[in-house]
């Protein structure tokens, strides 16, 4: 309300009047009122619909879990899936089923093996696992620990005189009844 007072007030000077220089003022009598502009009521404006985010998000599909299942060199069994997929991406070879879905599946025990199946396009087979008895003992870490405890037990049933120290010579003569 100030505000509007005091434009009314200054209305009509300029700062290169002779006039407002000199200090000289239209300052209306107490007598006088000064007209009040009309004010509409105060009214706040509202949005048009209802703000509803949560009911539009939320929603969300369960996962497909697609994807390589069993890759290769690895061992399968029959009827293990080895891919999800849509679509023939990659095509199935021998023992090898497909399933409505696209999904392939194992036909044999075996392993798991990916091949081109012409310039573009790739194909998965499984071959039946070859059980080769090799001359060469394993040799891992259990094979090695098992073979430590047990030269432990024997060091120390030889050192109770329960076992004679291998290579001795009463190891190698049989005993008599």
């Amino acid at each position: 309300m100030a505000g509007v007072a005091l434009l009314s007030q200054l209305n009509g000077l300029s700062l290169g009047s002779s006039s407002f220089l000199a200090g000289a003022s239209r300052i209306p009598s107490a007598s006088t009122p000064t007209p009040l502009p009309a004010y509409a009521p105060l009214s706040i404006e509202a949005a048009h619909k209802k703000g509803t985010g949560s009911t539009k998000n939320g929603r969300d599909s369960n996962s497909k879990s697609r994807g390589v299942k069993i890759y290769g060199d690895q061992p399968a069994k029959a009827g293990a899936i080895i891919i999800r997929q849509c679509g023939t991406h990659i095509h199935p070879g021998k023992n090898v089923g497909l399933g409505k879905d696209y999904t392939l599946f194992s036909l044999i025990d075996g392993v798991v093996k990916f091949e081109m199946k012409d310039k573009k396009r790739k194909k998965v087979s499984v071959y039946p696992r070859i059980e080769e008895e090799s001359a060469t003992p394993v040799d891992n870490r259990r094979t090695r620990q098992a073979k430590y405890f047990h030269d432990r037990r024997v060091e120390k049933k030889i050192a109770m005189g329960l076992f004679d120290a291998p290579g001795s010579e009463a190891e190698a003569l049989p005993v008599a009844a």
